[in-house]
């Protein structure tokens, strides 16, 4: 198996090493580039009128018949409420890294730059949350619940999951909304206010990843081929719980339209399918190069479109 370890210039630094100086150059980043979203984002800022809440090409209908029956006004608003229903998926993301980084760091010694990075991450994820939260505030929608079935996985995988799981999970969730973010930031169409909490959250959240791959690097080439192959399915669960959240009927209800006729028009949409392709140009051969796609786990990947032919 050929993994990240094995990159040229890397193999003579022992993966321990390496990672805790990554983690002591992201303190150091950490210190000179965090936001307080309180006094960081201007709430007062009011919206724009006739922008996206994420770019139109991104919205799941986006090429259906449905959604060309659609007012501009309409479409505007489905956007906001995709907008929405991410942001809460997010949440759910950002809590499960609050429990995770806490089990990390229970029994590790905390003089330690790993630990005192993973601490950082706690408070960084407490502010996320609460700015996702004001974000669905100011854009006058309510915050969605977690699917049922979400909600009860989380519970349990913040409590019972090996860590190493969840670092695998985690990073791969990051990595696939920080497509869409930095493109959201950097998108004029979209409003203000929504690219700079984006903006925030992508020069943050470079940090966290940056020291989940470190992670990764270290504790992937020790598992046997049983527990790889445990891993590699459990995150092919991912890709397809993913996939599942991401046509919430309660946000195609909202927008006032037929939830149902919405989520099918959506999952048959290969425009929308792409969008998960997108999602996962960055994190998919970084996953195959460590060997956590493969097997079984590889035709999830594949149905769902986040690989693509090596």
């Amino acid at each position: 198996m050929t993994t990240a370890t094995d990159r040229p210039g890397r193999r003579s630094e022992d993966p321990l090493v390496r990672q805790t100086k990554k983690a002591a150059q992201l303190l150091v980043a950490s210190a000179r580039h965090s936001y307080d979203p309180r006094v960081d984002v201007n709430w007062d800022e009011p919206l724009e009128e006739g922008k996206w809440f994420l770019p139109e090409k991104r919205i799941s209908l986006y090429g259906t018949e449905l959604y060309d029956s659609l007012s501009l006004e309409q479409k505007l608003l489905l956007s906001r409420e995709e907008l929405a229903s991410s942001l809460a998926a997010g949440v759910w993301t950002e809590h499960i890294l609050l429990h995770l980084v806490s089990r990390y760091a229970y029994k590790r010694d905390i003089t330690s730059p790993q630990v005192q990075f993973a601490l950082t991450e706690v408070a960084d994820e407490v502010r996320h949350m609460i700015m996702f939260a004001r974000l669905v505030e100011k854009t006058g929608t309510e915050f969605y619940p977690l699917n049922p079935k979400t909600q009860r996985s989380g519970l349990l995988l913040k409590t019972f999951a090996p860590v190493p799981a969840l670092w695998a999970m985690l990073l791969l969730t990051e990595e696939f909304f920080d497509r869409f973010q930095r493109e959201q930031a950097a998108d004029e169409t979209v409003q203000p206010l929504v690219r700079t909490v984006a903006r925030i959250h992508v020069v943050e959240e470079a940090r966290h990843i940056s020291f989940a791959r470190t992670e990764l690097e270290r504790f992937v080439p020790t598992l046997s081929k049983r527990r790889l192959e445990l891993l590699r399915n459990f995150l092919a669960a991912v890709v397809k719980s993913v996939r599942r959240d991401r046509y919430n009927p309660l946000m195609y209800e909202r927008a006032g339209l037929d939830p149902k006729a919405a989520v099918e028009a959506g999952r048959s949409n290969p425009i929308s399918k792409a969008n998960g392709g997108y999602g996962a140009e960055r994190i998919a051969p970084y996953y195959r190069s460590l060997g956590l796609i493969g097997g079984r786990s590889e035709k999830v990947w594949r149905e769902a479109g986040w690989l693509k032919d090596a």
